[in-house]
């Protein structure tokens, strides 16, 4: 069974307190603009590992898309044409990714990338987030898959 976005989010990142209603806008490297259950908007980087309330309305999320280093990051030009020069366009429902976190991995550096679904990159890293976020800097994190 697919999990959709709103579900990935919700089992991903619910513990930060979002209950999801609509996943708005998608990213090129798989970052979204959610809106929530009472109206407000809310960025998330998988990347990064961040959920951030970002607007109470349309004209707050308006004005913050706008802003020109947050666009930066959205459209991520330069890393897309990196990502699409070594593996091509992602398909349906899939982002570009690096194969290793550049949380994890310390920089953008590489040109290790990758086409994960969508869904399932929010709700690993939502879910990874939730695992280490108390840990120190420099902490040794073992990483296990379990189907």
């Amino acid at each position: 069974m697919t999990v959709t976005l709103v579900e990935a989010v919700r089992d991903g990142w619910g513990w930060q307190g979002i209950d999801p209603e609509a996943v708005l806008a998608v990213s090129p490297f798989g970052h979204l603009i959610v809106c929530d259950q009472a109206g407000a908007f809310w960025y998330l980087d998988p990347e990064l590992r961040s959920l951030e309330r970002i607007a109470s309305d349309e004209a707050g999320l308006f004005a913050y898309m706008n802003d020109p280093e947050v666009r930066e990051v959205w459209l991520a030009e330069a890393l897309v044409e990196r990502a699409r020069a070594a593996i091509g366009p992602p398909g349906e429902g899939r982002c570009y990714s690096l194969s290793i976190p550049a949380l994890l991995r310390g920089d953008y550096a590489s040109n290790d990338f990758w086409h994960p679904p969508v869904n399932e990159l929010i709700g690993a890293m939502g879910d990874i987030e939730r695992q280490t976020r108390d840990l120190p800097d420099g902490s040794v994190v073992k990483l296990k898959v379990k189907d």
